[in-house]
């Protein structure tokens, strides 16, 4: 019976890029071709929401014809750039186990985070 597998330099290296992912050795293969010529990117700091990110990237990821789930979280983390890519690797290493948990994480940080107050003072500028 054979011992756990040694993860390969290569490995290794992969791992510490996408450090706050969890990810199953051996690795799934990324999509061939220059996959990421069209990939939607996220700066964090204007213009795309992390919504519109979010549906661009499924969109992208599904005509990648991206199936599994390691493939997926780290080709969403290369869409990340500038202060997004930063924010993510200041995550906990091996925090996120899956996609669902790499948007949840996404969102809450970059997502929409308008406040009470901003709700009742538009509130009240609609009723004007």
């Amino acid at each position: 019976m054979a011992g756990p597998q040694v993860p390969t330099k290569m490995e290794r290296i992969i791992a510490a890029r996408y450090g706050p992912l969890v990810l199953p050795i051996p690795l799934n293969d990324m999509p061939a071709g220059e996959y990421q010529k069209y990939m939607p990117k996220f700066i964090g700091t204007e213009g795309v929401t992390s919504e519109e990110q979010l549906e661009s990237f499924y969109s992208y990821a599904d005509n990648l014809d991206i199936s599994e789930d390691d493939v997926w979280m780290r080709v969403f983390v290369q869409s990340l750039d500038g202060e997004a890519r930063k924010w993510f690797r200041e995550l906990t290493p091996r925090s996120i186990a899956d996609i669902e948990a790499l948007d949840d994480v996404f969102l809450k940080h970059w997502g929409d985070k308008k406040d009470l107050l901003y709700y009742h003072i538009e509130f009240g500028n609609l009723k004007r």
